[in-house]
């Protein structure tokens, strides 16, 4: 848990501890990515942790890279594992933009193959940041990344966890 809104002031005043424990999940579960990024303090604007995350995302071997894609959530397979209530609730890692209407069986099953089929050739759960309008505008995007070559999925994927460090990296500083 992150402190309400720091300025960049507070972020580069912040003990190297709890600068790690607050950006260490910038990349999902990972305080490499805190410590990563510590040493390029001070920063002069919000725009300037955004580049340091990047620069450090950029900077690793393909294999870290995967194993960074690997520490995030399989959210398609979490939404095809609700139940219609759920999706209700579901603000959270909500990925459908609309108000989720009750999920047919059929659209659950394909979610759930779509899903396998791209953890299974990549090595990594599906990865995107922005909102799908539903089931169907999702369903055609995993089936087009499905058919990329994994080191083009590699690159796609860690562009999408950039977005999500961004949104992160706005959620602390104002």
């Amino acid at each position: 848990m992150w402190a309400p809104y720091l300025c960049i002031q507070e972020v580069n005043n912040l003990e190297s501890d709890r600068f790690i424990k607050i950006f260490g999940n910038i990349v999902e579960h990972c305080l490499a990515a805190g410590i990563g990024i510590l040493k390029n303090r001070p920063f002069q604007s919000i725009d300037d942790v955004v580049k340091a995350i990047e620069s450090y995302l950029d900077s690793l071997k393909p294999q870290e890279k995967r194993a960074i894609l690997q520490l995030y959530p399989d959210s398609v397979s979490t939404l095809a594992g609700f139940s219609n209530s759920m999706l209700e609730l579901n603000i959270h890692q909500k990925i459908i933009e609309t108000k989720p209407r009750n999920l047919r069986f059929e659209e659950k099953k394909r979610l759930k193959q779509l899903s396998k089929s791209y953890k299974e050739k990549h090595g990594f759960p599906f990865i995107i940041c922005l909102k799908v309008d539903n089931i169907e505008a999702l369903c055609a995007l995993i089936e087009a990344r499905v058919m990329n070559e994994t080191h083009q999925e590699i690159e796609i994927a860690l562009k999408e966890v950039k977005k999500i460090c961004k949104l992160r990296i706005h959620e602390i500083i104002k």
